[in-house]
């Protein structure tokens, strides 16, 4: 019983402080938060007034709730005993509390959850023995804690795993909450929750838009486009996390586990987006499959924008040869983890991978050639195709191609990224074709051969729309002579 209604009182007060949460996000609320000391946060200056620190919101909360323990003493005092809210934290006066032996069973001690010392979290799951609900208004830095807290307490509880996942992207958002999820190991908990709920769409999509805010660059933007670029850590790197591939290797099982899913393929592949960012993680994401599953959503979802978009953009970074690090620029733990992956099998991978990058990228530029976004990284994705010689044949020969990129340059001359990658593109390939006289006469066969089968094409569209409207006219015509 005190088990069901633990889970009861915190989910209640979870739904409300997570809700409360959310509302001050959309309203733009400026969010109150301590210094750490982490690195780069300035707290000089004389804040009193503005934000209030949690160490005075505890010693505030304390004094009140010593008032109400004092209060609900005197009264128990009197001739009827005050009856208490039954809670996690509500018990009878009267009952003698007991005390804790000392040689507690160690093989049960360690299959305790961990929980982290959170006052607020005491605080939001029971009410207080005069049965006052907890404050809701709370600073943003004790979100982080409460919510970890949570989650670690009911890790078997899919609806309050969801519901965290749901209201924490908005509190990363904020790079010194995302910066404490990190180091309070956050990322383990999401990954783990994926696993013991491994059929529920909803907590998959909820987990990946919590990776999404967890991978993102601290102090960069969100996805950074080229080699020079990259950081070296990651989420799957820090003290409290486990090895790269087993992280990795979840968020590869869930994308091809819920393919079908448009909002989940959307979101991993943003996820993806930021974790490639990092050299080993994403020499780890090519080796089990990464580049795979990203041409996966693109094939199963060709007329999503949102799916072609983020999978685009997440190619941006896994078609790029890995960075080479030298043992000054980096940590020893980071440079073992690059060692553990061996270059050629990314290589192969990507390798393997090509020809079907090069035409799911001329699809989504055929089917998306007004979508300026998606045109600009597809065109990144080919810039960097392009950048190993031996992959120029294979997008000679993919259709259409060469002839995108030149119609992207002549229809969006304002997008200098776009001019600048499409134009880098097209001179590494024609220069390709200069050194190479018979590919060069095989490539402008190939090319008139394609326009003859457009204009082909467009000659039976062309019949066709002919046909229907003769037949809707007769149609017309019919039903024209039978009412007169």
């Amino acid at each position: 019983l005190d088990k069901y209604r633990l889970l009861y009182t915190s989910f209640v007060r979870c739904m409300k402080y997570l809700a409360q949460i959310r509302e001050d996000a959309l309203s733009g609320r400026a969010p109150s938060y301590i210094d750490y000391g982490i690195a780069g946060s300035n707290s000089q200056g004389d804040q009193s007034g503005i934000k209030r620190t949690l160490q005075d919101f505890l010693s505030k909360a304390k004094l009140k709730i010593d008032g109400d323990l004092s209060s609900a003493e005197e009264s128990s005092s009197s001739e009827e005993p005050q009856r208490v809210v039954a809670g996690v934290a509500s018990m009878p006066a009267e009952a003698p509390r007991k005390k804790r032996k000392l040689n507690l069973n160690k093989s049960k001690k360690e299959k305790t959850p961990k929980i982290g010392r959170s006052m607020i979290t005491d605080r939001l799951l029971g009410p207080s023995a005069s049965g006052q609900p907890g404050n809701l208004e709370l600073p943003w830095s004790c979100a982080i804690y409460s919510i970890v807290n949570w989650m670690v307490s009911f890790s078997d509880v899919e609806g309050i795993q969801t519901l965290c996942m749901k209201v924490l992207p908005y509190i990363l958002e904020n790079e010194q909450q995302r910066q404490t999820a990190q180091r309070a190991g956050l990322t383990d908990i999401v990954l783990q929750a994926m696993v013991l709920f491994p059929d529920s769409v909803q907590l998959h999509t909820a987990a990946f838009h919590t990776l999404v805010l967890l991978a993102r660059p601290l102090g960069g933007r969100e996805g950074m486009l080229f080699h020079s670029a990259m950081i070296l850590t990651g989420i799957f790197c820090g003290q409290h996390s486990t090895h790269p591939k087993s992280g990795i290797a979840i968020m590869v099982e869930s994308m091809k586990r819920f393919e079908e899913n448009e909002v989940l393929q959307a979101m991993s592949c943003w996820a993806l987006v930021n974790v490639a960012l990092a050299p080993a993680q994403k020499a780890e994401l090519v080796k089990l499959g990464g580049i795979k599953a990203t041409l996966n959503a693109m094939r199963r979802h060709p007329f999503s924008a949102e799916v072609q978009f983020r999978a685009l953009f997440a190619l941006i970074n896994l078609v790029i040869p890995s960075v080479r690090l030298n043992r000054d620029d980096t940590n020893e733990a980071g440079i073992q983890e690059i060692r553990d992956v061996p270059d050629s099998s990314e290589r192969e991978s990507i390798d393997e991978s090509v020809s079907d990058i090069a035409l799911l990228v001329v699809r989504a530029m055929k089917n998306f050639c007004s979508s300026e976004a998606i045109l600009n990284r597809a065109c990144l994705v080919l810039h960097n195709l392009s950048l190993t010689q031996s992959y120029h044949s294979l997008m000679l020969w993919t259709p259409n191609c060469y002839q995108m990129l030149e119609w992207c340059l002549t229809n969006y001359r304002t997008d200098q990224v776009l001019q600048q990658s499409a134009t880098g593109t097209l001179q590494r390939l024609q220069l390709t074709l200069s050194n190479d006289e018979d590919l060069r006469t095989r490539f402008t066969q190939h090319i008139q051969s394609q326009q003859q089968a457009t204009l082909f094409e467009a000659h039976r569209e062309a019949l066709r729309l002919h046909q229907r409207h003769e037949e809707l006219t007769n149609r017309s015509q019919q039903l024209g002579s039978e009412t007169g």
